[in-house]
């Protein structure tokens, strides 16, 4: 996977539907749950993780990681466009981030500090420790 991979598309219906579709729906596969709440428990197959952000029905981020592999960040914007919803999926690899500030994620992206920052520190590092030990 390269650092960052962007897909778009324009799918019928309205940005609220199309909502629906990524978080209650297979989008991310069969066996998929989301707790779509800042914080909550993601998973689909093997990769698991937290949700980073929610800004319903418009914007969804979270973090996600497979055993031994390094975790991504997935940002999913949802906005109307002509024809139905544009809907743009963003994913990166930003743990060389990481590894060049250290383990706080919120110095590593100039965010202020908070439970979710500290929960997503905590995470993060805890993939990191698994993929050095793998």
């Amino acid at each position: 996977m390269h650092d960052e991979v962007e897909r778009e598309t324009v799918v019928p219906g309205t940005p609220e539907e199309a909502w629906r579709a990524v978080i209650e729906s297979g989008w991310l596969g069969d066996a998929a749950q989301l707790e779509p709440t800042p914080g909550g428990d993601i998973s689909a197959g093997e990769r698991t993780g937290f949700v980073e952000d929610v800004d319903a029905p418009r914007r969804l981020s979270f973090w996600w990681a497979a055993e031994g592999e390094d975790a991504t960040r997935v940002e999913v914007e949802l906005e109307e466009a002509e024809g139905g919803t544009r809907v743009r999926v963003i994913e990166t690899r930003p743990l060389a981030v990481l590894d060049a500030y250290g383990s706080d994620l919120g110095a590593a992206i100039g965010a202020p500090s908070g439970p979710q920052m500290t929960a997503a520190s905590a995470w993060l590092g805890r993939v990191r420790a698994d993929r050095i030990l793998a």
